[in-house]
């Protein structure tokens, strides 16, 4: 990989030509051969600008230029407290044991709770809807353990939500992960009322899914799964959207073999995570490597639309299209919290049974422990040099934590997939707007 930099400009050789992108002018743009000698050589491990002086021609004097020039169009990504997106928990058990899980190893979170308390929900939930502005818009995602294990809880809810929005304005949008194995007619039914976003966890085809994601039993989950993707699939006119998320570690590679399986199922996107416990540095360069095959891929196939269809391109996309600066890798303790089975509220779903993590009750929130997370993630992060950071947003507290031992301690290899994936992304972005 032939990678440069400048300041905030990056460059890398492709054959297509040099693509540049302006990290603070969240441009991109061809570079003359030129401008592209001029700049040093980096790695997706460099974190900083490189200490350089250029020479005094006309390649020089384009890249400071271009360094100097100030895109009016680029928007602030500012984020200020204010909660519009919430996750909820309707149940922490679940019918599968997936060898990865990250709820406690079964999908309790350490804490088995069967059902999602409604009478002291629905209060909690009028809490938040009554602290936003008429006009604006409010997310609320259902998890679990597996949420269709308590139907009934996301039927009630989603009335209550309807009912005291309407009035107001409020555009509600509504999302489930599942693990896709319980699509009764019942399910299928709410999942019609409520208009949502599916998102049905599959890992593959069933030689590696059932290996990763067994079910409790010893049933193949993978058939049970599909048979679930294929029901969505005939009601996908009533839905918003279904998409199929993946995880890929070491003991499970299949990037684009899942790729090309998922494509048969007839959902609308696809997302391919690495395991965020994944530390194997050969794994993720595969895992990086593949995902450049499945770009390929889809850009020969059918181009920004099918590369689209892969969540992580859609992002960058979006974010290089309306030119809004990403400073927060998601809204965790701003706009953003979890709420757990026994309705107590986090800044993340994966921190959920973790008592120093716990951030409110009910409606009363703890506004000292909120107030650490109030600055944007790049800050926090101190990502204020990295090349990407606009486009990342600082990245997951989580992983951090999981890897270094610290939430504001940057996992390098995050950091490396992540430039890894922009990267792609970017070069892609070029092509179809060449």
């Amino acid at each position: 990989m032939n990678l440069r930099r400048y300041e905030d400009i990056i460059a890398i050789q492709t054959p297509d030509g040099i693509v540049a992108y302006n990290a603070h002018n969240m441009e991109v743009a061809e570079l003359s051969p030129e401008a592209f000698a001029q700049m040093s050589k980096i790695t997706l491990k460099t974190n900083a600008a490189p200490v350089q002086i250029l020479s005094g021609d006309d390649a020089a004097e384009s890249l400071k230029l271009w360094q100097s020039e100030q895109n009016l169009d680029v928007k602030s990504g500012y984020v200020g407290f204010g909660i519009k997106s919430l996750t909820l928990n309707v149940t922490q058990i679940c019918n599968l044991k997936c060898t990865y899980c990250a709820a406690g190893g079964d999908g309790t979170y350490g804490d088995p709770v069967t059902r999602i308390n409604v009478e002291k929900t629905l209060p909690q939930l009028k809490y938040f809807l009554d602290k936003l502005p008429d006009n604006s818009s409010f997310n609320l995602s259902f998890v679990g353990g597996e949420p269709f294990l308590y139907p009934e809880a996301m039927k009630v809810i989603y009335d209550y939500i309807q009912h005291k929005s309407a009035d107001r304005n409020i555009n509600c949008k509504y999302m489930v992960t599942t693990n896709g194995t319980l699509m009764t007619e019942k399910a299928l039914e709410l999942l019609q009322t409520m208009k949502i976003h599916v998102t049905v966890s599959l890992d593959g085809t069933d030689s590696i899914n059932d290996q990763v994601r067994p079910t409790k039993n010893g049933e193949s989950s993978t058939a049970q799964t599909l048979r679930g993707i294929e029901k969505l699939v005939g009601i996908r006119s009533s839905l918003a959207s279904i998409g199929i998320s993946g995880v890929y570690s070491a003991e499970n590679l299949t990037v684009k073999d899942s790729y090309l399986f998922f494509k048969t199922l007839g959902v609308d996107w696809f997302e391919f995570n690495f395991s965020y416990t994944e530390k194997s540095k050969d794994a993720q360069q595969e895992y990086l490597r593949q995902m450049g095959e499945i770009a390929e891929l889809a850009w020969k196939t059918g181009g920004e639309t099918e590369l689209r269809r892969i969540k992580a391109f859609n992002a960058y996309f979006n974010t290089l299209d309306s030119q809004q600066r990403v400073e927060n890798f998601c809204g965790a303790g701003k706009s953003y919290l979890m709420i757990d089975a026994k309705n107590q509220l986090y800044t993340c779903p994966w921190v959920v049974g973790e008592a120093n993590e716990i951030v409110g009750r009910g409606s009363d929130l703890d506004h000292a422990k909120l107030e650490k997370y109030q600055k944007p993630l790049i800050e926090l992060n101190n990502c204020q040099t990295c090349w990407a950071k606009y486009i990342c947003g600082g990245g997951c507290m989580f992983i951090n934590r999981a890897h270094t031992g610290d939430k504001h301690l940057k996992d390098e290899m995050f950091c490396e997939r992540t430039r890894g994936l922009i990267l792609l992304g970017i070069m892609y972005y070029k092509r179809c707007r060449a």
